[in-house]
């Protein structure tokens, strides 16, 4: 542990579970979140992932961190970003460009762990009956990440298509009750295979489907 008097960092968790501990970014001050990820790579660790970022402490950490990956639309850096080889492959699906920050994180915490990730945005969700075409033009991974705001039935309707894990990622853009309705959906889908993380918790979801992803590969 590093204690830094406004909290204690754990530098072993690397070691423990395999990927270093995040820093989660709101309801810190940027100095707080800066100093956290500084003894983070101080320890020598690497792709140290900093979410829901606001602008500025996204601009503070490229001031820090001069090899700072900065991703403002998922709000998130990868700090001390290092080339691991990439393994099986994570699909995040979306359909809607509102969805897309949420499916950014995943796919980017998913990545900076060590999958493979492809993106596949833009899923007819307004005419169900083309999503099977469309998932067939696609070559299958071994998880499945799907982002949705709105009723919260594209999950379902993936998992009942595919023979793979789906991540179900309710989003709070674009619909009502601030994702609440699209949570509720994905936990009482009717689809065996979907599991759920909670409203916009994209890093929750790509470090789900990176796990899936890594031991189906075991």
């Amino acid at each position: 542990m590093s204690e830094l008097g406004f909290a204690r960092v754990d530098l072993d968790r690397g070691r423990r579970r395999g990927y270093p501990e995040a820093v989660f970014c709101e309801g810190k001050t940027v100095p707080e979140v800066v100093a956290i990820a500084a003894s983070l790579v101080g320890a020598g660790t690497a792709n140290v992932l900093a979410t829901r970022a606001s602008a500025a402490t996204l601009a503070a950490l490229a001031d820090a961190f001069p090899d700072a990956v900065v991703h403002e639309r998922a709000r998130l850096a990868v700090l001390n970003p290092d080339s691991r080889s990439r393994t099986g492959n994570v699909a995040v699906v979306c359909g809607r460009p509102e969805d897309e920050p949420a499916a950014e994180e995943a796919a980017l915490v998913a990545d900076a762990m060590g999958s493979r990730v492809s993106r596949w945005y833009g899923a007819p969700v307004d005419d169900p009956a083309a999503l099977p075409g469309w998932l067939d033009e696609h070559e299958r991974p071994r998880a499945f990440v799907v982002a949705d705001g709105t009723g919260g039935a594209l999950p379902t309707l993936v998992s009942g298509l595919v023979e793979q894990t789906v991540v179900a990622l309710p989003t709070s853009s674009g619909g009502d009750f601030a994702g609440r309705a699209a949570l509720l959906s994905a936990l009482n889908s009717c689809s065996p295979g979907v599991v759920t993380v909670n409203i916009d918790n994209g890093f929750g979801a790509g470090y789900a489907a990176h796990l899936i992803n890594a031991g189906a590969g075991a």
